[in-house]
């Protein structure tokens, strides 16, 4: 079997799996070397995808930097070549086991149009837009996120870079102000909920749901939130927060949000994780019920 070396680290950039493996961010290119101990960064980690460590006098590419936290100082790339590339997603050394069952189809895309999302914004009625305002959310938040009415259901799109990855729609079209489940559409798939903000910001907060997600935003917060629900957070979105500074993890104050939390700090290990006051469950009840929600978050979160 051949392996494609290049097409691994293609998809394997060396600071996302600075990030994964050590749980450190990558400052002024150096980071402390997690082979060994060390109070001042020796690594140097450089643009080209090799770094070289000056304390201990050897470098390489991505493959050799995962060698190298596996087996330290008796890393040899000829020996370990397959257990690293395993450990990086492109080789599985274990047989297949016999096809017993007729494989799966394949999952349906989502076949829908910015223009439609915009559309469905464009078109609501007050009285809907009435709803997003009994949410908590502002008409500039309800703009910013292009949030609408599809004729039968509420929508909330997720948008990546101008094109729609997915789309939730409430549960229920009565307008009862009761929050309601929001299930995606078909062929949406999960994907980080305002994932923009990740190109430019320094500061990230990391929430459970779409909804406080744009209610932290609307405060003035970076906030994200995966499109799936508490569990869903996936180990490859690592290499998008590789470039923020301070991450804090707020999910909701649950057993489920508790378990969702530490999920992601397995992937984020310099992610703190934040917990919202007893008795209140998510950022909804934190801004409906809490006397000074605001001061409550610079508080916790900065």
């Amino acid at each position: 079997m051949s392996i494609d070396v290049d097409t691994i680290k293609r998809a394997n950039p060396l600071p996302a799996i600075v990030e994964r493996m050590t749980g450190q961010q990558i400052v002024k290119h150096k980071i402390k070397a997690p082979w060994r101990h060390e109070d001042t960064p020796s690594v140097h980690i450089y643009d080209d995808g090799s770094w070289w460590d000056y304390g201990a006098g050897i470098g390489g590419d991505v493959l050799d930097f995962v060698g190298h936290c596996i087996h330290g100082t008796s890393y040899t790339p000829s020996v370990h070549f397959t257990e690293v590339v395993d450990m990086l997603g492109g080789l599985d050394i274990k047989p297949l086991p016999p096809q017993t069952t007729r494989p799966a189809p394949p999952k349906p895309k989502l076949t829908l149009s910015m223009a439609t999302v915009q559309e469905w914004h464009d078109t609501m009625p007050a009285n809907r837009r009435w709803y997003w305002t009994q949410r908590g959310l502002s008409d500039a938040t309800v703009d910013r996120f292009i949030l609408g009415w599809d004729g039968r259901r509420y929508t909330i799109p997720a948008v990546y870079r101008g094109i729609p990855f997915g789309v939730k729609r409430r549960q229920s079209d009565v307008d009862d102000g009761i929050p309601a489940k929001y299930i995606s559409m078909t062929g949406s798939r999960v994907g980080i909920f305002n994932a923009d903000a990740l190109w430019t910001a320094s500061e990230v907060v990391i929430c459970e749901g779409e909804i406080d997600a744009m209610l932290l935003c609307q405060v003035g917060y970076n906030a994200v939130s995966s499109t799936g629900g508490a569990g869903t957070w996936k180990p490859e979105w690592a290499k998008f927060f590789a470039g923020v500074q301070r991450i804090t993890i707020l999910y909701d104050n649950d057993d489920a949000g508790r378990d969702g939390a530490l999920k992601v700090r397995s992937t984020l290990a310099r992610a703190r994780i934040a917990t919202y006051p007893e008795g209140i469950k998510d950022a909804g009840e934190l801004f409906a019920s809490h006397a000074a929600p605001v001061s409550w978050l610079y508080n916790n979160i900065g």
